[in-house]
């Protein structure tokens, strides 16, 4: 089997396990030059892993391939000093990928806990992940709520990649801590425990992973499933969309909510001052025109926005709708650069409907 076939088989195998809310992917072939940038960089100062020199860990990473139906020369691993607990993972293409492990890391997991990171980090490489980081907003909402989507695809492969679920939490235990088994006792229960503990403050939406009890609660749900258990590939995607559903509940609950609210919010502001735009250009609001937006947006918000007419002069009130309605998609499209124009689309289709234009 070719190099590339075998890449297209890692690749199948970790697309038939994605999470359904990671819709975010890009496989391109311009990325050589990153991995360049990337491994004139780390050959000079890292420690690559190698059978010659790290003969443990260079035997869990070839597992790990063999286990995803990986070439094993299609990953280089390199380790650096660091204090810091850190795993990354760099696209050199569609063909093979980079992953860097930061010193602390290596020495907090045993060698079982290290293949489920090197899975989870092959993971991100093999859904695309590592180069839709590169062209993507790293600030944005919509961005932010596709990387937490990420990493819950990313375990799934990680935890095919070291073939245990127990080795898996147990690695996520450890990174989460900062604790070695010397002071752990691997009680999984006690830990997810923690999650139905949670305050609901939404105080995460602007992080780039769930919080780990959601993630660790989402593998567990997703090692029931009749395949894994098999030690199979062959996932019913009907089984595994009951069990999106219950991790896109998880998500909303604890972090994805909040932000979801916000885009809300932004998009309902949006409609507001498109409508407004449409019904001021003749310099009157009829009563049908009023309807249309109590209809789209509220009578609250309606009675708001004719107050603020009856606050400015008549001949100013086509461009001061205007500027708001330009704020407002401004505002908007920061949050959710990939799907705007989709969205916009979709406002101005439902106001001309109102509006029977």
């Amino acid at each position: 089997m070719t190099a590339n076939r075998c890449v297209g088989a890692a690749r199948e195998l970790a697309e038939n396990i994605r999470y359904s809310g990671d819709t975010l992917r890009h496989y391109a072939e311009e990325a050589p030059s990153i991995s360049g940038r990337v491994l004139g960089s780390v050959y000079q100062n890292e420690l690559r892993v190698s059978s010659e020199v790290t003969p443990g860990l260079a035997g869990r990473l070839k597992s790990v391939c063999y286990q995803l139906h990986l070439p094993a020369d299609s990953v280089k691993a390199f380790i650096h000093a660091s204090p810091d607990i850190k795993a990354e993972c760099y696209s050199g293409g569609t063909q093979n990928c980079i992953l860097r492990f930061s010193s602390a890391l290596i020495d907090l997991l045993d060698d079982d806990e290290f293949m489920f990171v090197v899975g989870h980090e092959i993971g991100h490489f093999l859904l695309g992940h590592g180069l839709a980081r590169i062209e993507n907003s790293a600030d944005s909402i919509e961005y932010l709520i596709q990387q937490r989507a990420q990493e819950i695809s990313s375990d799934r492969v990680g935890l095919i990649g070291c073939r245990s679920l127990d080795v898996a939490i147990r690695a996520m235990m450890k990174t989460v801590s900062g604790l070695t088994d010397e002071h752990l006792r691997f009680d999984v229960n006690a830990f997810l425990r923690q999650l139905d503990e949670t305050p609901h403050t939404g105080g995460h939406h602007a992080s780039t992973h769930p919080t780990f009890f959601v993630r660790c609660r989402a593998l567990l749900w997703f090692s029931l499933n009749d395949a894994f258990n098999r030690g199979g590939e062959d996932f019913c995607c009907e089984e595994l969309s009951r069990l999106d559903q219950r991790i896109r509940n998880d998500l909303d609950k604890y972090v994805d909510g909040p932000a979801r609210e916000i885009i809300a919010e932004a998009e309902k502001n949006l409609l507001l001052w498109v409508v407004a735009d449409h019904t001021v250009q003749d310099g009157v609001l009829d009563r049908k025109e009023q309807k249309a937006i109590a209809k789209l947006v509220g009578d609250e918000t309606l009675e708001r926005f004719k107050k603020f007419l009856s606050d400015i002069p008549v001949d100013e009130a086509q461009d001061e709708v205007y500027q708001r309605m330009k704020m407002a998609r401004e505002d908007l499209e920061r949050m959710i650069p990939t799907s705007f124009e989709v969205t916009f689309r979709e406002i101005e289709e439902r106001v001309s409907s109102a509006l029977g234009q």
